[in-house]
């Protein structure tokens, strides 16, 4: 494994990643040769960051409304809410 290769956000494998170009923003793209998806390192959009899911759940077990989850961490008050959706969902 080369030093800082990144994981894969689907997969979570760190062998098999190649680089896949850079978006419009500058933000360089990566290809994962075993589940064949691309993925990213950092979005402009937080609301497809790795771990929202995980913040969202911390902040709704501090008794925040989703609308104050939406303005405290930076995303739109739909990504929240369909979080939330998927987090009551969970088994």
């Amino acid at each position: 494994m080369k030093k800082g290769a990144p994981i894969c956000h689907h997969c979570d494998k760190s062998s098999g990643i190649k680089r896949h170009g850079v978006t419009k923003s500058g933000n360089q793209r990566y290809f994962c040769e075993l589940c064949k998806r691309t993925f990213q390192t950092g979005y402009i959009y937080k609301g497809r960051e790795q771990h929202i899911a995980t913040q969202i759940e911390r902040l709704m077990a501090d008794n925040l409304t989703p609308k104050q989850i939406s303005a405290e961490i930076q995303v739109d008050l739909d990504t929240v809410e369909l979080h939330i959706k998927r987090l009551i969902a969970q088994p």
